[in-house]
């Protein structure tokens, strides 16, 4: 199949050109018009695949308590918004809800091909502080455990790819240690470590802050807490949830600017909420009040998620907060295959994974294209 558009993001650029797809791979790509093409875009943009990492839930269903109808309902609804791999993220829950959520999960991601491809599971808490646990239930947070982290991934079949940890809370950095010798990627979170336990942390494996300035220590002008460590330290990755209501845009921009075209991660955060009218919710483990502005209040107002969409915040990164548009596009795809170590994604090269949204010049989506299929 070949496909084509005057404007192709490619080597950090809009470029005339066509591309060349064989199974489900970029094999080729050639300048515009020189060959037949099978569709003919015009105008619109190709940019990377979108990858989300961070989102909780979706239509009701929150992964915590997940069900095969509703992760397939999840993975169809995010083909429509140019979401073409993501992970599901768990949060703080009993362990025998999050044991068979993992296990679904892994089932899921190996039999359903018709959405949105799950790349594996990010679990956010249970291994978080009590001081900075947001909406997580304090009665189930726990201290960070080597052997309890071995019964989620043997329940996962191996698919967790991303853990949050509070650094303080990880005695030694065992678990820390531990994952990133296997491999998987550690993020700090829901903490009230200091800028020292951060340098720590990041010296023991730790590679990411989640949801910078939500959930964790802010800065202080002689103590930069965790969000100094986020904004100063230019070899983590920093994660943003750029809806101007989690964080101010004037704070969204100076992150961006800290962290460059090839560290920030742009989030939703989004949860069971997603897709829902606004109103109050009784959840599975949770009270939730959804507002007009999307996003999800408990009772005594604290945030608790949105129902945002991975393009508003490319799109708010832009519009919004005057950030060139190369390091929104990276911080939606390129940066998070970097971080989780996906060498064939994020990007249209030659050897890369057919995976591409399609936009229009106000980043609405009108197609999206998962190993080579449009979904749209």
């Amino acid at each position: 199949m070949i496909i084509q558009s005057n404007r192709v993001w490619v080597d950090e650029t809009y470029q005339k050109a066509q591309l060349e797809i064989q199974d489900g791979v970029i094999t080729a790509i050639y300048p515009y018009g020189e060959k037949k093409a099978d569709h003919d875009y015009g105008d619109r943009k190709l940019i990377p695949g979108l990858i989300e990492m961070h989102c909780h839930g979706f239509n009701g269903m929150d992964a915590n308590y997940a069900n095969e109808e509703g992760l397939k309902y999840w993975m169809d609804g995010l083909v429509k918004e140019g979401v073409t791999s993501f992970l599901v993220t768990t949060s703080t829950a009993p362990e025998e809800n999050l044991l068979h959520s993992f296990s679904l999960i892994s089932k899921v991601a190996d039999e359903y091909h018709n959405g949105t491809q799950c790349l594996g599971i990010h679990v956010e808490g249970p291994q978080i502080s009590f001081e900075f646990k947001g909406a997580h239930n304090p009665y189930l947070i726990q201290k960070p455990n080597v052997e309890q982290f071995e019964r989620y991934q043997k329940a996962a079949n191996g698919k967790i790819r991303l853990i949050c940890i509070a650094p303080e809370m990880d005695e030694d950095f065992a678990l820390t240690r531990y994952c990133k010798e296997k491999g998987i990627r550690v993020t700090i979170g829901h903490t009230g470590a200091t800028y020292e336990q951060c340098l720590a942390a990041r010296e023991a494996g730790a590679g990411s802050f989640t949801h910078t300035f939500n959930g964790m220590r802010g800065v202080h002008h002689r103590e930069p807490g965790c969000a100094g460590a986020a904004l100063s330290m230019d070899d983590m990755y920093a994660e943003v949830i750029c809806d101007g209501v989690h964080v101010h845009f004037a704070l969204v921009k100076a992150l961006a600017r800290a962290k460059g075209k090839d560290r920030l991660i742009l989030v939703t955060d989004a949860v069971q909420i997603k897709g829902l009218k606004p109103g109050i919710y009784d959840m599975p483990g949770r009270w939730v009040q959804v507002g007009e502005d999307g996003c999800g209040r408990l009772k005594d107002g604290r945030l608790a998620g949105s129902s945002n969409q991975l393009i508003r915040m490319v799109r708010n990164l832009v519009k919004e907060c005057g950030i060139d548009e190369a390091t929104a596009i990276h911080a939606s795809s390129k940066n998070i295959a970097k971080f989780l170590g996906l060498p064939n994604k994020g990007e249209i090269a030659v050897g890369f994974d057919a995976d591409i949204t399609v936009i229009d010049d106000d980043y609405n989506v009108c197609q999206t294209i998962i190993a080579g299929e449009e979904k749209l």
